[in-house]
């Protein structure tokens, strides 16, 4: 049987979730051993239970759930922070994203929601692995990157932690596509609706103003959330085609590096990489306009 098909049975079901807990326990003694790959080795661990949630039926995943944790933490008895940190938020959101992937809803919304849920566990469980283990979880990747001693950097861990997720949800995206299409539910409404996250775009675009000021942590989190929904509307516009408006797009592009270069000077701060927002501004208001320009009026009965 393909590796990348649908389990029916009780026994495939269950063969293919023991591979899948298999290698999670593989990511996390690996982890547990060597901290520095852990950065890399989490990017992979969401893919296994979202292809457990996608391939083998509802009712199942909660043995699987269980069997993972447990068997990660008799596997790295003398390091159990891997399996609270890096197992358990990955069980979540890979459990979210295959059941959101199964429903008729564009990958854009898909992959947004669980990056988020992701970021949001993790922001949460790193009190409680701080508290349980007595250790500093952020310093400790501070370290890792040789910036222990910055404390600017602070604000934009938030919007580390999302890239991250977003890098992990885009994976596991990439190895279902195709399952996917062959079910006909990728993308089944997405040129209908696609002024939703154009205009989504737009808001998030606004709100950076007021949270530049007040939080910024939010700023930088609302920044990546925009560059990948601009990157999303440019592959649109992509392949249907529309030179015209790309290179409209590429024009806000060139205003925005001439912008920021000389602003960044003047501010010599992190804050001045919120400037690059202007991009991901231009595209949502030039791609509105296009979206309102090409849509049918309705006919008069």
């Amino acid at each position: 049987m393909n590796l990348f098909s649908k389990r029916e049975t009780i026994q495939q079901n269950i063969a293919f979730m023991a591979i899948m807990a298999a290698i999670n326990i593989v990511l996390s003694v690996i982890s547990a051993f060597v901290p520095f790959m852990s950065i890399f080795l989490f990017l992979l661990m969401p893919l296994t239970s979202a292809l457990v949630e996608f391939f083998c039926k509802d009712r199942y995943y909660p043995i699987y759930f269980a069997a993972s944790i447990g068997l990660s933490l008799v596997a790295t008895l003398w390091n159990t922070e891997t399996t609270f940190f890096y197992l358990i938020p990955s069980l979540l959101t890979g459990y979210i994203f295959g059941l959101v992937s199964k429903k008729s809803i564009p990958s854009i919304y898909s992959i947004l929601i669980s990056s988020l849920i992701q970021m949001g566990c993790l922001l949460g469980f790193i009190p409680l692995v701080n508290f349980i283990y007595g250790t500093d979880v952020i310093l400790t990747f501070k370290t890792l990157l040789n910036l222990q001693d910055s404390t600017k950097i602070n604000v934009i861990i938030p919007a580390f932690i999302f890239l991250i997720s977003l890098i992990q949800m885009c994976l596991s995206y990439a190895i279902i596509s195709n399952e996917l299409k062959k079910m006909n539910i990728e993308e089944k409404h997405i040129q209908k609706y696609e002024w939703i996250y154009q205009l989504l775009l737009f808001v998030f675009s606004l709100l950076m103003i007021p949270s530049s000021f007040f939080i910024k942590e939010i700023s930088f989190v609302l920044l990546f959330i925009n560059i990948f929904l601009a990157v999303y509307i440019i592959k649109d516009y992509i392949i249907s085609k529309n030179y015209y408006t790309l290179i409209v797009f590429l024009g806000g592009l060139v205003i925005n590096i001439v912008v920021f270069g000389i602003a960044y000077v003047t501010l010599g701060t992190i804050d001045g990489f919120l400037l690059l927002n202007i991009t991901p501004f231009w595209i949502s208001f030039i791609s509105l306009i296009v979206s309102f320009l090409k849509r049918e009026p309705k006919k008069i009965e």
